[in-house]
């Protein structure tokens, strides 16, 4: 049972680390890498709101995410992902 939970939680570490490298490119630098925004869409929640941006280079296509706060303003970071 010991040895099965181990492997569970290996499997677990191992997905959540994977899924990070989708994150790997900021914004900036899929700009830089010819990237061009085709969409913009602002989607509003209580206490912040979201950014979203679409940019294709070609047929590759990748979503980025800006957080904007009602107190603190724009996040430093962005989120992009291949959908």
């Amino acid at each position: 049972m010991l040895l099965l939970m181990k492997k569970l939680l290996g499997i677990v570490v191992i997905s959540l680390l994977w899924s990070n490298f989708s994150y790997a490119d900021t914004m900036e630098e899929l700009l830089n890498n010819k990237y061009k925004i085709t969409k913009e869409e602002l989607v509003k929640f209580d206490r912040y709101a979201q950014k979203i941006f679409t940019l294709k280079k070609g047929k590759q296509v990748k979503i980025c995410t800006i957080e904007i706060h009602k107190i603190y303003g724009v996040s430093s970071n962005t989120k992009c992902v291949t959908p």
